[in-house]
């Protein structure tokens, strides 16, 4: 069997989700984001262990997410952050998710739906503050929409949200639009609602003034792109084993294209992994991976199925030897950033981008 393996550590997760949990104290919720199979790591059995832990909440995408994870016997409060765009709202209704909303048409079905389900329907009020993405924007289409809500009494407002543009790199902007956020829940509030109000993501956690009454953490749980909080690490980790180590020539050429010429007699380690494993194509003769603890450049273009490592540096490397292509080995570390900066993207690519014929391990 094919040796390629993405070893997932649940361990890590929750330990990472204890650290958020506290860094944003006990007067926070946290909703813990798994949309996108969280991030790669597996929707269920992330979610499972993240509730066992005692996250309050859970985001997902799409309904179809939250839907799987009723199904998984997952009971706490979950949120399709992308609402409904066509259909579902019974669905949504009789599994007790909970859907943005930012417009007529998504209230109003809900508002039939729950009058049909006798049961009432659950939902975060979506407000658009600079994303220009999903959302109700300014005052006029906010207290248009509120009247509405007002006339649909069956459909429960539990939270209003918004979500951050540029939280990483423009704090100008982010409180810029965090002012906005707090002047629309004003309005909210003075319409005689009262929801729980959140648009902190893992980038704008750490600002205490963007926490409001719940933080929804995504890639922090899983290792990246917060720096604030410390001890934080990832939970991937991808493995292989070589198919073939040899020695070729110098002025030989490696991979399609010829993109690497050898300068001396190199020891060349193919390994069984490429870009049809969701490995990126432009990685080659960019990263490394790591074997016996010591870093050997990917030489020539990533294949779908396969890419070549120069081992020559490394003494005694193998065909027994373990590679690692994301993770640790020894005092080596390969993050998902680090993938990220050599592929010019960023790391929940990295994260979420293993095709299915990866081998899934799930580690406690």
């Amino acid at each position: 069997m094919r040796s390629t393996t993405l070893t997932i550590s649940l361990a890590t997760i929750e330990q990472n989700y204890r650290k958020i949990r506290a860094s944003v104290g006990d007067d926070v919720k946290v909703m813990a984001v798994v949309k996108a199979d969280a991030y790669g790591h597996g929707l269920i059995p992330v979610a499972k262990r993240l509730e066992a832990a005692g996250a309050e909440a859970f985001a997902v995408a799409i309904l179809e997410e939250a839907l799987e994870l009723r199904e998984a016997g997952v009971s706490r409060p979950i949120l399709a952050m992308g609402g409904i765009i066509s259909g579902g709202s019974g669905e949504a209704v009789r599994g007790g998710v909970s859907v943005a909303v930012y417009d007529a048409g998504t209230l109003e079905a809900l508002e039939e739906a729950a009058r049909r389900e006798g049961r009432p329907a659950l939902a975060h009020l979506k407000i658009d503050t600079g994303m220009a993405r999903l959302g109700v924007r300014g005052d006029g289409q906010l207290d248009e929409l509120l009247g509405l809500w007002k006339n649909c009494p069956h459909v429960r407002m539990e939270g209003a949200f918004s979500h951050f543009a540029v939280a990483d790199t423009d704090p100008e902007f982010t409180r810029a639009q965090d002012r906005a956020f707090r002047h629309a829940i004003e309005r909210v509030r003075a319409a005689g609602f009262s929801p729980i109000t959140h648009d902190a993501s893992t980038s704008g956690i750490c600002d205490c003034s963007c926490r409001h009454d719940m933080v929804r953490p995504g890639i922090g749980l899983y290792g990246s792109l917060m720096p604030e909080v410390e001890g934080l690490r990832m939970a991937q980790r991808l493995t292989a084993r070589p198919v073939r180590v040899m020695e070729i020539e110098p002025g030989e050429t490696v991979s399609y294209g010829r993109t690497f010429t050898t300068r001396r007699e190199t020891r060349i380690m193919t390994v069984p992994i490429g870009y049809g494993d969701g490995y990126p194509r432009i990685l080659g003769n960019r990263a490394d991976v790591l074997v016996r603890g010591m870093r050997a450049p990917i030489v020539g273009r990533v294949c779908m199925d396969m890419l070549m490592a120069d081992v020559t540096d490394i003494p005694g490397a193998s065909m027994g030897d373990e590679i690692v292509l994301l993770g640790r080995q020894g005092d080596e570390i390969i993050t998902a950033d680090e993938l990220a900066r050599h592929a010019e993207t960023i790391p929940y690519e990295i994260m979420l981008g293993f095709t299915p014929r990866v081998r899934r391990v799930w580690e406690d």
